[in-house]
Formats: C-alpha cells, sequence, structure tokens
C-alpha cells in the first residue's frame, strides 16, 4: 500500500510539473490526492518538502512557495513569495509575501502585497491594502485597514513583537469562548491609493500590547511598548503608556466578577458596523472584476477574500453572543454593583441590539446611487489596462482622490459605519 501512495503521489507531481509548474525537488513534495490540480497554474514555482493539501486550494500564476510549507484549503493569489510555515483555510491576494515560519489560518486574508517578517501568526484577521507586519507578531480576531497613500511604497504597520491579546479565560466556566477583536483604521483607508489622496496610516510600535476590545482610528500611532488597554481610540490620536507598573495579586473567583459591561457592548457595535462596511467594499470589488471580465480564477479570490470578512463578522457576532451568555449565566459573574446593568445589557444583545445591527448592514439604501460614479470611472480606467494586468487598487489609484465620484463613495462607506452605530441605542 506504502508504494501505491508513493506512486500516486508522483504521477501528481508529474502531472504538475507537465503542466508548466516548476517543482524544485520532485521527490521531496507532497500533494494530497484531493487537490484539483486545475487550480494550479503554470508559472508556480513550488520548493523543497511542500505540502500542498484540500480539495479547495488555488495557487496563482509567478508565486513561489519555498522551502517546508503546508498549504491546506488555501487560495494563494498571482506573484506571491511564501516561506516555510502553515497557510490554512485563508486568503491572501496579489503580490503577499512572508519570511520564514508564518502561520496564516482560521480563515484570515490579507489584500494585496500585504507582507510579514520572520514568525507572524494570523487567526481570524483581515489585513487591508499594502498592509506590513513585523517579526514575533500573534494577531487573532484583527481587522486592519490601515492606510496608505500614493507617496508611500508601503502602507500601515505594525511592529516586531506586537500581540493582540483577546482571550478571557473564564468563558469555558459557562461554554462561552469569549474572544474581543481589534479594530485598525477606518473606510477611508481603502481610498487612500487615490491621486492626490493625504498620506495617513496607522503605525504601532514594536512590542505593543493591545487588550482586545479594541478601535484604533486611521492616523494614529501608538508609541513603542504600550498597553493599548479596551476603548475606542478616535483618528490621529498618539497612544503612549498604559503599562502595570505594579504587581497585582488578587482571588482568580474576583476577576471573573465583571464591572458594568456596556462599553464593550458599544466598542463591539462600532466594530461590526466597520467590519460590514468593509464587506460592501468588497462587494463593490466583486462587480468590478465581473463587469471587466477578470478571469475566473482572480473572481473566485476576490470571493474567498469576502467570504472570510463574513467569518470574522461571525466572530464579532460571537463574541457578543458569549459575553451575553455569562452575564446571564449567574449572579456571581458580575459585580454587585454592575448585576443590574450587566443583566440589562445582555439581554437587549440578544433581543434588539444583534437584529438592529444586521437590519442595517443588509440596508443598501444610497449605495448603488453613491458608488455609481466610482464605479464608472472605475471601469474606464480598467479599460485602458490589458486583460492581464487588471488589478483593483491600480484602477484605483488613478482616480483623483478630491473628484466627485470619489468624495461620494467615500461619504457613502463612512456615513454607513455611523448609520449602523446610529440604529443602535444603549
Amino acid at each position: 500500500m506504502f508504494n501505491n501512495c508513493v506512486a500516486a503521489n508522483q504521477s501528481r507531481v508529474e502531472k504538475l510539473i507537465a503542466k508548466g509548474i516548476n517543482i524544485l525537488v520532485p521527490e521531496s513534495v507532497f500533494i494530497g490526492e484531493e487537490v484539483n490540480l486545475d487550480n494550479l497554474e503554470p508559472g508556480v514555482v513550488v520548493g523543497p518538502g511542500i505540502k500542498i493539501l484540500g480539495a479547495e486550494t488555488m495557487i496563482g500564476k509567478g508565486t513561489e512557495i519555498q522551502g517546508s510549507a503546508v498549504i491546506k484549503n488555501s487560495q494563494i493569489g498571482r506573484n506571491c513569495s511564501l516561506a516555510a510555515g502553515e497557510y490554512a483555510d485563508s486568503v491572501l491576494l496579489d503580490g503577499c509575501s512572508t519570511v520564514g515560519w508564518a502561520r496564516v489560518r482560521g480563515h484570515s486574508a490579507w489584500e494585496e502585497e500585504s507582507n510579514s517578517a520572520h514568525n507572524v501568526d494570523t487567526k481570524t484577521t483581515i489585513l487591508g491594502y499594502k498592509i506590513t507586519l513585523g517579526s514575533l507578531i500573534n494577531f487573532c480576531n484583527v481587522l486592519m485597514l490601515g492606510g496608505t497613500s500614493p507617496r508611500l511604497e508601503v502602507g500601515a504597520e505594525v511592529g516586531s513583537g506586537t500581540i493582540n491579546f483577546n482571550f478571557l479565560p473564564f468563558g469555558p466556566t459557562v461554554g462561552a469562548l469569549i474572544k474581543p477583536s481589534t479594530v485598525i483604521g477606518s473606510m477611508e483607508s481603502t481610498f487612500l491609493v487615490c491621486d492626490g489622496a493625504p498620506t495617513r496610516y496607522v503605525f504601532i510600535g514594536g512590542h505593543t500590547s493591545i487588550i482586545a476590545p479594541v478601535v484604533i482610528g486611521l492616523g494614529s500611532v501608538v508609541a513603542a511598548k504600550s498597553r493599548v488597554n479596551p476603548g475606542i481610540y478616535g483618528d490621529e490620536k498618539l497612544i503612549g503608556g498604559g503599562n502595570i507598573e505594579k504587581l497585582l495579586i488578587n482571588e482568580v473567583s474576583k476577576v471573573r466578577i465583571l464591572k458594568d459591561m456596556t462599553s464593550k457592548y458599544e466598542i463591539l457595535v462600532r466594530q461590526m458596523a466597520i467590519a460590514a462596511a468593509f464587506k460592501r467594499w468588497c462587494n463593490l470589488r466583486i462587480a468590478w472584476a465581473k463587469r471587466n471580465n477578470l478571469d475566473e480564477f482572480e473572481i473566485i479570490l476576490i470571493e474567498k477574500f469576502t467570504g472570510k470578512v463574513d467569518k470574522y463578522i461571525d466572530a464579532l457576532e460571537a463574541y457578543g453572543n458569549n459575553i451575553a451568555k455569562y452575564l446571564l449565566a449567574g449572579d456571581n459573574n458580575s459585580r454587585p454593583d454592575s448585576l443590574k446593568k450587566n443583566k440589562e445589557i445582555a439581554t437587549l444583545w440578544n433581543e434588539k441590539i444583534k437584529s438592529r445591527i444586521k437590519s442595517a448592514m443588509s440596508d443598501e439604501t444610497g449605495y448603488a446611487d453613491s458608488t455609481a460614479g466610482l464605479n464608472s470611472e472605475l471601469d474606464r480606467v480598467t479599460k485602458e489596462e490589458s486583460s492581464g494586468s487588471k488589478q483593483f487598487y491600480n484602477a484605483l489609484a488613478k482616480l483623483n482622490y478630491s473628484s466627485k465620484e470619489v468624495k461620494a463613495a467615500r461619504e457613502y462607506f463612512l456615513g454607513l459605519v455611523e448609520t449602523i452605530v446610529g440604529s443602535v441605542v444603549f
């Protein structure tokens, strides 16, 4: 049986070589029998010791997979450079790159040209256009839209050693995994590639501790070695300090008793609003790709990317659900002075807040009219490109930031966030 398995794998490897995939050390590469070989484009370079698994795996031409990487049910765009590591159930669009021992997993999705240095782990994390992550970073449940400008070769950046802390250990006592999220940047970020746009981006200094839930506004700078405590930080803020300077010792049972959680739900609502607006932006991208006859591979990748944004929104909702479950599970889970308020906010979440957010998220009033001009201009500049070089952000970069078409769309997406937030009354 072993010999049969080896022969079957060798046959799959030979088929890939025959279709124009450069496999450097064929005898060291394993291709799962479930992999659709048609989903690996000619021109892919596969290094030694690679495992390619999963029926949903797709890899675009010009992409180089370096040694000792495992790719499973992930969609990798064109002209990417991926080093050793694990890439599972995730999407990386064109031009993304990693350095050694990366983990991109749990429905993560990176927009074009996002990149990381060594030992970076992203899980259920969405990175916007041209985000740079330094080394030794752990991001779980993060949406980072960041920002850039026409004059920058890169976008927003996260310094080495930064961690997003997002797990409350007492949730499992009532069967609830309480995992808050962090949102960095805003919908303004998506328009900053336009010609004449201001230079605005987020910079997070190295060795920063982000204690979710957090919203960090566009243009903000976080000083190195800071602790960013839960909260909503507006645009253009300098954030520093926040570290605990004295030793705290307390009974674990007292830590499990929560104070008023209303502010946490206020953060959550804004996070869901930004994520929902970005999801609609992704839908605009899909429509652009179809109108301009991008090939099936490119359209599928953008659709898969959008699906990962849905997964992120699901994770946000799950956090709200599990906090409510914990608060309603027993009177001992809240401080005496917060018990009534916590039961009220948990009940309000279950009975009203969720449904109001979902209703506002699905309302497309004004969407078509506000984006019609932008779509028309995007189509105009895209038609000037050859069929093999149509890139969404390249097209967007040719539009003027101050034009009425861009302004109308920008105001719509920023307004959508505030509309969703305003639909909820605490």
